[in-house]
């Protein structure tokens, strides 16, 4: 039987997500989302703890959901896709698919090829020299206009990663329609504009999605992150994932007093976008350094299913480990955050 795999957050699931899922079946007998956990590559916490997302995945269709362990899903596009793709590699997927801007897997692979060259990647070590933001840099370098698109760009990632893993999956991809300006119904709307406007989540969610929704849990997090950071030590920060060329010195010199926000906008530069800053705040608080990187890099991946459909439970021979330390403090806080026990545990779903 053959299987596809979908890198996804579902942060929250919607109707994109839905039609991705059903495109994946329409090639596969088998659909596993690989799906980060509790926080995302926004450097936040998810609107839903990731066992709720893992059922609205196996409600909207999928076989099996594993987690992308913490230390990838909370990473750069890079780091992320390499996560993605050895989890892609481990289950033994025979197709990964994601969705893009251009919808186009051949430019696709043009682009990852072009990213490939050693000159282009000399001409993107120049331009970061210069403190020009790596997406920027990226752009400058090839003038490809499909990484002007998010979803184009971890799609090239994924390409790339594909190539250097010497993956046997074949990349598949569908044209993503969201519309984040979208305010009504029979188009497609963006998790980030469904985090963002209540209203709009019947539109474009379901019932068994709004309902898990945690409002709350980011604001939480951005007061507990602006605290945590204030007492930070600036030799500890040097250690940390993402922290180069003095960003440690921004860090500790930022006003803290008012609040999240306001930190990072006085610490970011063109060069260390809001973003990014995002994920190095949190790489601090779980203790995600260079050295744990390069660890986890180097030892082999655990696959730790979410959810399962009572259908496929023969599925769960794929999976192996156990969540790793990383995963299990993101876990931690997550449960504190959001003052309820998401504690590791297997849900087994009836589907119709």
């Amino acid at each position: 039987m053959k299987s596809a795999a979908i890198i996804c957050e579902l942060n929250p699931l919607h109707s994109g997500h839905k039609k991705l899922i059903d495109y994946a079946r329409s090639v596969a007998d088998n659909v596993i989302c690989i799906m980060s956990g509790n926080f995302t590559q926004r450097g936040m916490p998810a609107c839903a703890d990731k066992y709720a997302r893992a059922k609205h995945a196996i409600l909207a269709g999928a076989d099996m959901v594993v987690e992308l362990p913490t230390v990838f899903a909370t990473a750069s596009a890079e780091n992320f896709a390499y996560g993605a793709i050895q989890t892609v590699n481990a289950i033994q997927a025979d197709a990964v698919v994601f969705g893009s801007e251009c919808g186009d897997i051949v430019q696709l692979q043009q682009c990852a090829e072009l990213l490939r060259s050693e000159c282009v990647n000399e001409q993107i070590k120049k331009q970061i020299a210069l403190g020009v933001s790596y997406p920027r840099a990226v752009y400058q370098a090839t003038k490809c206009d499909l990484l002007n698109g998010a979803n184009n760009v971890l799609a090239i990632e994924y390409l790339q990663a594909m190539q250097r893993s010497r993956s046997t999956a074949t990349p598949l991809t569908i044209k993503r329609e969201n519309d984040r300006n979208s305010t009504t119904a029979g188009q497609f709307a963006s998790s980030a504009l469904l985090r963002d406007n209540k209203a709009l989540r019947p539109l474009y969610s379901y019932d068994y999605v709004i309902s898990d929704i945690d409002d709350a849990i980011e604001q939480k997090y951005r007061d507990f992150a602006a605290l945590y950071v204030s007492v930070a030590a600036k030799e500890d920060l040097t250690q940390i994932e993402g922290v180069t060329e003095g960003l440690e010195n921004r860090i500790v010199g930022a006003d803290k007093s008012h609040g999240y926000d306001v930190m990072l906008d006085a610490i970011k530069t063109k060069r260390y976008t809001r973003l990014k800053l995002q994920r190095v705040i949190l790489n601090a608080i779980l203790q995600i350094t260079l050295q744990t990187v390069s660890e986890y890099k180097s030892a082999p991946l655990a696959v730790n299913a979410l959810a399962v459909s009572d259908k496929s439970l023969g599925l769960l021979s794929l999976t192996r480990g156990t969540p790793d330390p990383i995963t299990r403090r993101a876990d931690s806080l997550y449960c504190a955050l959001a003052g309820k026990n998401v504690a590791n545990k297997l849900l087994k779903i009836h589907k119709n």
